[in-house]
């Protein structure tokens, strides 16, 4: 697998932060980084990073990052299955506050106090770091 054909989809400025050869869009929310995603698998790419990884519930971090590789092949069922379960699961999750979905990096400040978001972040961001180690990217962030 070569590395100039991943992408990190995220809200997350620690992996927006990240000095890596792999291609990182930033988006605006949690909302944001879910239909991108399922987007990029329309078009052919494919899920790298599962969207619910980690112990931390949907509905309580205001952060998430996914791997896609973009191989425009063809239509991956297993990716767009992975996705449309993972947008139903998060809207399930925060039916009791849908706004979750869409904080924006100002309504996180105001929200979470800094350890927390520090906190999430950091979990956030070892996921993606465990992810790409395990594909064998070690050492190219």
């Amino acid at each position: 697998m070569r590395y100039d054909r991943l992408e990190i989809i995220t809200n997350n400025p620690s992996i927006a932060e990240l000095n890596t050869k792999i291609q990182c869009t930033s988006r605006n929310h949690i909302e944001d980084v879910l239909m991108l995603t399922r987007d990029k698998v329309h078009l052919g790419g494919k899920i790298i990073s599962h969207p619910l990884a980690g112990s931390v519930k949907p509905h309580e971090t205001p952060y998430r990052s996914i791997i896609v590789l973009n191989n425009h092949d063809e239509l991956d069922m297993e990716s767009l299955n992975l996705i449309e379960q993972t947008i139903e699961r998060y809207q399930a999750l925060c039916k009791a506050n849908p706004t979750h979905l869409t904080l924006t990096d100002e309504e996180i400040d105001t929200r979470f106090p800094e350890k927390q978001q520090t906190d999430f972040r950091f979990i956030d961001l070892q996921l993606i770091k465990s992810c790409l180690d395990s594909l064998g990217f070690k050492g190219i962030y």
